[in-house]
């Protein structure tokens, strides 16, 4: 006998499923989505009047008098983080776990050259108090919370259990109007409905910006080169080699540590890296219709993983572990290893009922308490049964006895 409880993990016809129950319910999505369409209606408006929330020389610094800059800026945004990868989970302990939106908002500015290098012409700690001083009213109104201690983002609590990340970028105002402008000419000159600014962005600008000319504001660290797109790009090509079932267990694992560790140093860009190693390094696709037998894979090779340095696949030279204390990374191991063996154990099982029982203990509450999702399967008879004897009993399933079998009627 051999278990099968891929439905118990997924299935296209229903929800009744770990990944279903491990998807944000659709009020808490919708609250989230509001909150970042009121945050970006907030600051597309105040930084057409900025000057009434931070001074010229406060923002610009030593160039505010020689950069000559108009009185409106016009920001752009684009989502981020687990939102944009459709990674998202619902917390599974509340508090401290919660669920967040990441978004990226994108100042098209003058880039400046001073001592060599070269850096968007406003101060990355003004950016920060410009826009914390056009959220605070909306705060106040909504009954939200500001928090500055994030060093590279701004964060909007909008409740115990969800937030929302606006991380601040700079890209070069004559690279954005150049892309504009030729996104205008393409449209209107294949007859195409005019776009508004935020979809030639998405669609057009974003992903056509020099790869160098993207600088996130940093509260202590000034200006960074950081492209989120290399990001995003990484994962979609993963998915483009492996499909739909890595993007699965990547949520798959980010449940599974949700429910073994209340707050944690393993991101999940860690486990995700971990993820796509491991499908790199499988010797053979796992069937699409398996996720059970592709959880153990990526099970199997993370203790190996986590043990060792995890470097981010789009940073040179920086690592996803480096925060890790040996304590830290000692309890990351003896969990993966706990979870190897207890895939190991539920595939191994002989009942429906013990393989569910385990399933529950490795990933959690949110695997679902119904042992009708896992089938005990027989193996495939021998060829000289099937040539032989077996072929006695007849080659109609009718002709042989219904039997039971961990919730389904399968024939033995």
């Amino acid at each position: 006998m051999t278990i099968n409880a891929h439905r118990a993990l997924y299935s296209a016809a229903s929800k009744a499923n770990y990944l279903g129950n491990l998807t944000v319910d659709d009020p808490d999505a919708a609250e989230l989505r509001r909150v970042r369409d009121l945050v970006r209606e907030t600051l597309v408006a105040g930084f057409r009047h900025w000057s009434q929330f931070i001074e010229r020389r406060e923002l610009f610094g030593d160039a505010a008098l020689s950069f000559a800059e108009t009185d409106a800026l016009r920001p752009k945004f684009r989502m981020q983080g687990s939102w944009a990868y459709f990674t998202l989970n619902r917390t599974t302990v509340e508090p401290p776990q919660e669920i967040d939106l990441d978004d990226g908002m994108f100042l098209p500015i003058s880039f400046l050259t001073r001592h060599g290098t070269t850096n968007p012409a406003i101060v990355s700690r003004s950016y920060f108090a410009a826009v914390e001083a056009m959220l605070a009213p909306l705060c106040r109104e909504e009954g939200w919370a500001l928090d500055d201690s994030k060093p590279s983002c701004v964060r909007v609590v909008v409740r115990d259990g969800a937030h929302v990340d606006i991380a601040l970028y700079a890209i070069p105002d004559q690279d954005f109007s150049t892309l504009l402008e030729k996104a205008v000419m393409s449209s209107t000159s294949f007859g195409a409905v005019q776009l508004n600014d935020a979809e030639m962005f998405d669609a057009q600008i974003y992903p056509n910006l020099p790869d160098d000319h993207i600088m996130l504001a940093h509260r202590d660290d000034g200006w960074k080169p950081s492209d989120p797109r290399k990001l995003e790009d990484w994962f979609n090509a993963a998915i483009a080699r492996h499909d739909q079932q890595l993007r699965r267990v990547c949520r798959y694992l980010k449940g599974w540590r949700d429910s073994r560790w209340n707050l944690c140093r393993l991101s999940s860009i860690a486990l995700m890296s971990c993820v796509v190693t491991a499908f790199d390094e499988a010797s053979a696709a796992v069937p699409a219709n398996r996720d059970d037998l592709a959880l153990r894979m990526v099970a199997d090779a993370l203790p190996r993983l986590l043990g060792g340095a995890i470097v981010n696949p789009v940073v040179d030279g920086q690592r996803l572990d480096e925060k890790w204390s040996d304590v830290d990374r000692a309890d990351f191991v003896a969990g993966a290893e706990a979870l190897r063996a207890d895939m190991h154990k539920m595939l191994g099982a002989v009942f429906a009922s013990t393989a569910l029982a385990t399933l529950r203990a490795a990933l959690g509450k949110y695997i679902p308490d119904d042992v009708e999702l896992v089938i005990v399967e027989e193996p495939e008879a021998p060829a000289v049964l099937t040539s032989g004897l077996l072929g006695d009993v007849g080659p109609e399933p009718e002709a042989r006895q219904p039997v039971r079998i961990g919730g389904d009627q399968r024939y033995g």
